[in-house]
C-alpha cells in the first residue's frame, strides 16, 4: 500500500451513461453499453433472469468480491391518456413531484423516443388556495405536443418517460446530469474494470436492476455469487445545502468517499468498517462517515444473502438526488475508485471477516 493509483477517470463515459434510458425495470440500453465497454476487460460475463449484469474477472486468490452498483434510474410511467392526448404518470422510485413541475420527459415508445414537457395549471389563473396547496402527481401532466388520436396511437399505458437533461461540468470540479443516481456508480464499476490486473480477489462486478424500487436485482444477484466480501457503489443524499443544519447533511460534496456505518438497511460489519478505514488512511484517499436514518441501497439486499455476507455500502455524496439536476463531486469519484481499486487489487489479507 501507499500512493494512490495514477488512472485518468474518463468522464466521456459518464457522460454517455447518464444520457442513456433506464428506469427501473427497463435498463437494457445501459446494460448494452456496458457489455459493448467492458468486453475488453472481462475474463467472463453474462446476464441473468432479471437483467443483471455480471462481469468476472480472475483473481490470484481463492477469494471472492462481490461489487455492485444498480443500473436503473427513477421515472415515470403513463397510466392514462384523456382526451385532449395529455398524459397522466405515476412515478417510478422516490421522487419529489416539486422537482417535475415544467421539467422536459422522453416518453419511450414502441415508434420511438417523444419529447414531452411536464406541466400543471398556469399560476396566472390560479387562485389563492392553489398557490398555498402542496403539487402533487395527480395535478400534473405531460405534453406530448400531439392530439389525443395521435397520443393514443403512439402511446400506450405502460410506457416509460425518461427525465432530461445533458451532462454539464459546473464550476472548477463539479458534474450535473440526470440519473447520476446512480450511473456514477456504474461509472466507478467499469473505470475499475478497466483498471484491473491481476487482482487479489475474484471479482464479480454486479451492474444490478431495480434498486430503486426495492433492491430487486442485488437479492437475485447476491444470491448466485458466492461471496467472501461485498461492496456496494451507489450515491447518497448530500444535504449540505441551505437551510439544512451541519448535523442533518449525512455527506457533504467533495470530502470523498462515504463509507457507511449505518444506514435503513444495513448495519455495517464491524471489522470491514475499520479496515475500509485504514486502507483510506494507509493511501491517502479522502473519506467521509455515511451516518443515514433513512434510505438505503443495494447492501441492504446482498448483506442478507444466503447466510450472510460481510458487506459495506460505499457512496458518492450528491445534491438533488432523485431529480434531473443531480449534482456530484469529481474528486468524490475519484476517491470512490481509489477504495474500491486497493481492496480488489491487493486485499484485505491481514484481515479474517
Amino acid at each position: 500500500m501507499g500512493k494512490k493509483q495514477e488512472i485518468t477517470l474518463n468522464l466521456f463515459l459518464l457522460d454517455q451513461l447518464t444520457a442513456l434510458p433506464g428506469i427501473s425495470g427497463r435498463e437494457a440500453a445501459v446494460c448494452n453499453y456496458l457489455k459493448e465497454q467492458l468486453a475488453p476487460y472481462a475474463d467472463s460475463m453474462r446476464s441473468d433472469v432479471m437483467g443483471n449484469l455480471i462481469v468476472f474477472k480472475k483473481g490470484t486468490s481463492d477469494k471472492n468480491l462481490l461489487l455492485c452498483a444498480h443500473m436503473d434510474e427513477v421515472g415515470l410511467m403513463i397510466h392514462h391518456i384523456d382526451e385532449r392526448g395529455f398524459l397522466r404518470f405515476v412515478t417510478v422510485g422516490g421522487i419529489d413531484p416539486r422537482t417535475l413541475l415544467a421539467q422536459r420527459v422522453r416518453v419511450q415508445t414502441k415508434s420511438g423516443e417523444l419529447v414531452g414537457v411536464i406541466g400543471t395549471k398556469p399560476a396566472h389563473i390560479t387562485t389563492e388556495a392553489d398557490r398555498t396547496k402542496a403539487v402533487g402527481v395527480k395535478e400534473l401532466f405531460i405534453d406530448v405536443g400531439l392530439s389525443a388520436e395521435e397520443a393514443k396511437e403512439q402511446v400506450e399505458i405502460g410506457d416509460f418517460a425518461v427525465l432530461e437533461r445533458p451532462f454539464a461540468l459546473m464550476g472548477g470540479r463539479m458534474i450535473c446530469a440526470k440519473a447520476l443516481d446512480n450511473r456514477a456508480g456504474v461509472f466507478v464499476l467499469a473505470e475499475l474494470l478497466r483498471a484491473l490486473k491481476s487482482p487479489y480477489y475474484n471479482v464479480y462486478a454486479v451492474f444490478t436492476v431495480q434498486e430503486e424500487v426495492g433492491l430487486r436485482g442485488a437479492v437475485t444477484a447476491s444470491f448466485g455469487i458466492d461471496a467472501d466480501l461485498a461492496l456496494c457503489l451507489d450515491t447518497t443524499g448530500a444535504a449540505d445545502i441551505p437551510g439544512c443544519a451541519p448535523q442533518d447533511y449525512i455527506c457533504s460534496l467533495g470530502k470523498g468517499v462515504g463509507i457507511t456505518a449505518l444506514d435503513a438497511r444495513t448495519i455495517t460489519n464491524p471489522v470491514l468498517f475499520e479496515s475500509l478505514k485504514e486502507v483510506c488512511a494507509e493511501n491517502q484517499i479522502r473519506y467521509q462517515i455515511r451516518v443515514a436514518p433513512r434510505g438505503g441501497n443495494d447492501a441492504g439486499a446482498v448483506h442478507q444473502s444466503k447466510t450472510g455476507i460481510p458487506t459495506c455500502g460505499l457512496s458518492i455524496p450528491t445534491r438533488n438526488i432523485h431529480s434531473n439536476v443531480e449534482i456530484v463531486h469529481i474528486d468524490d469519484l475519484e476517491n470512490a475508485f481509489h477504495l474500491v481499486y486497493r481492496v480488489a487489487q491487493e486485499g484485505l489479507k491481514e484481515i479474517t471477516l
